[in-house]
């Protein structure tokens, strides 16, 4: 009998890989950020017709962590959801996967991206652990997509072979 698929560890994204996605994403919530603040300074609110950056800029230091906390957040939760993976993870051909093989669910991404708001869970990865909280606790994985693919039609042909055999 053939057993349900499930991701063999040696198609985890590397750790070199995994530094890379995190290098590559904050430079796009940077890019991000700069168009906010700049589309931000066209938009009056108030009577006093202030813009919305005078807003941005009155934030003391824990609303501003709280307000791009927020960013980050719909960042990365509506690219996984949406697309099981951020800007970065197109770049480095790495996808988030359940550990069949599968979509995770929207409230697995969401907690997936909960966790990366704690304060310095980035470093999880670099304590030999094999992954870090948002991946442990959420049970997803972050695995190259060529190599899932390969290894998912493999497990198929496999399946199918069983099934002509019996």
């Amino acid at each position: 009998m053939v057993e349900k698929f499930k991701i063999p560890t040696y198609i985890f994204a590397s750790k070199n890989i995994r530094f890379l996605n995190f290098i590559i994403d904050l430079i796009f919530l940077e890019l991000f950020r700069g168009m906010i603040y700049f589309i931000s300074a066209f938009i009056p609110i108030g009577k006093e017709n202030n813009s919305l950056l005078e807003w941005f800029s009155s934030f003391d230091k824990i609303q501003n962590i709280l307000f791009w906390s927020i960013i980050a957040f719909c960042y990365y939760s509506s690219l996984e959801i949406a697309l099981s993976r951020t800007l970065a993870k197109y770049f480095t051909n790495t996808i988030v996967v359940k550990e069949d093989g599968s979509k995770p669910s929207s409230i697995d991404i969401l907690g997936r991206t909960l966790l990366r708001l704690i304060p310095f869970e980035s470093l999880t990865f670099l304590q030999g652990r094999k992954l870090g909280w948002h991946d442990d606790y959420s049970k997803t994985y972050v695995v190259k997509k060529d190599k899932l693919e390969q290894q998912m039609k493999e497990h198929l042909e496999l399946v199918s072979l069983g099934k002509v055999l019996k």
